[in-house]
C-alpha cells in the first residue's frame, strides 16, 4: 500500500465574521486540514491561536484561557465557535428568505439566490426546490413552466431563462418602440394621429363655418411631429422606416402623410 504525504494549503485566517457562508466554508477547510495533518490536541490549540485574528482571536483566548491546551480538541472549539458567531435563529431567517424569494431580475440571478439559501439549509429536496423556483418566477414565465412541468431543476432553469429572455425582451422593445408596431391596428391608422382624425371627421360632417376653418388651421399646427431622439432616429434608419410617419416602405420626402397635407393646403388656397 502506497502512503501519500500531502502538504495541504493552510486555511485562511478567521477574523470573527458572522457571514454564515464564510463561517461554514472556513470550518470545512479546518476539518480537512486537521484530518490531513493528523494534528494532536496540544498543537491544535497553538495553531488556532495563530489563525484566529481580530474579534475571533479575542474570543478564543477568552473562552479557552483556563483550558489545558493539551486537551483542547478541534471539535470542542468548532462547536463553541458556531454557537457564538452564527446569528441566533439563523435557520429561521433562511426559511423566511426562502419563502419570500421572488424573481426580480434575471432567471439566473433568481436561481443563484435560491441555490445559496438551499445549500445553507442543507435539507431541500429537488422536488421542493423545483416547486419553489417555479412559484417565484414572473407570472408569464411561471405559467410557461407549469405547462412544461420540468422534472429537474436544470430543465426548469433552462426553459425559464429561454422564455423569460425572449418574452420580456420583446415586451420591452414594444414598450420602447411602440410607435413602430407592425400590427394591423397600426396600419389602419390612416397616417394620422387620433385627435387630428377626429378634427377632420367633424369638419366633413358639418356645414362650412368659420369655426371649422379654425379647426383646419389647428390641425395643421398639430401635425408638427415631435423631434426624434438620436436613438429613435438610428432605429428608424436601421429598419428602413420613415422619419415622419414611422412606417416602413418609403422615406420622409415621399411620405403619404406629407403629400396628403400638401394636397389639402392647395385645395384650401
Amino acid at each position: 500500500m502506497v502512503t501519500m504525504h500531502l502538504k495541504p494549503k493552510q486555511p485562511e485566517k478567521y477574523d470573527g465574521s458572522r457571514d454564515y457562508q464564510r463561517i461554514n466554508n472556513w470550518v470545512a477547510s479546518m476539518d480537512s486540514y486537521f484530518a490531513i495533518t493528523n494534528t494532536e490536541p496540544l498543537m491544535i490549540y497553538h495553531y488556532l491561536n495563530t489563525i484566529f485574528v481580530d474579534e475571533a482571536a479575542t474570543w478564543f483566548r477568552y473562552i479557552f484561557r483556563k483550558e489545558d491546551p493539551s486537551i483542547v480538541t478541534w471539535a470542542t472549539v468548532k462547536a463553541a465557535l458556531l454557537d457564538y458567531f452564527v446569528r441566533p435563529n439563523h435557520t429561521r431567517r433562511l426559511r423566511d428568505q426562502w419563502a419570500e424569494a421572488r424573481q426580480t431580475g434575471s432567471v439566473t440571478e433568481y436561481h443563484t439566490y435560491l441555490a445559496r439559501i438551499a445549500m445553507q439549509l442543507g435539507n431541500i429536496a429537488q422536488d421542493e426546490f423545483i416547486d419553489k423556483f417555479i412559484r417565484g418566477l414572473k407570472p408569464n414565465t411561471r405559467t410557461e413552466l407549469e405547462f412544461r412541468d420540468p422534472k429537474t431543476i436544470e430543465e426548469a432553469v433552462k426553459w425559464a431563462d429561454t422564455f423569460d429572455a425572449r418574452y420580456y425582451r420583446k415586451m420591452n422593445n414594444q414598450r420602447y418602440y411602440g410607435f413602430l408596431s407592425s400590427n394591423n391596428s397600426y396600419q389602419e391608422d390612416n397616417y394620422g394621429e387620433p385627435m387630428q382624425i377626429d378634427v377632420l371627421r367633424t369638419t366633413n360632417n358639418e356645414a362650412p363655418t368659420p369655426l371649422q376653418i379654425d379647426a383646419f388651421k389647428t390641425r395643421t399646427q398639430q401635425t408638427k411631429l415631435k423631434k426624434l431622439t438620436d436613438e429613435e432616429r438610428a432605429y428608424l434608419q436601421s429598419t428602413g422606416a420613415c422619419f415622419r410617419c414611422r412606417r416602413q416602405g418609403h422615406m420622409a420626402c415621399g411620405c403619404p402623410m406629407k403629400l396628403s397635407n400638401n394636397s389639402e393646403n392647395s385645395k384650401r388656397q
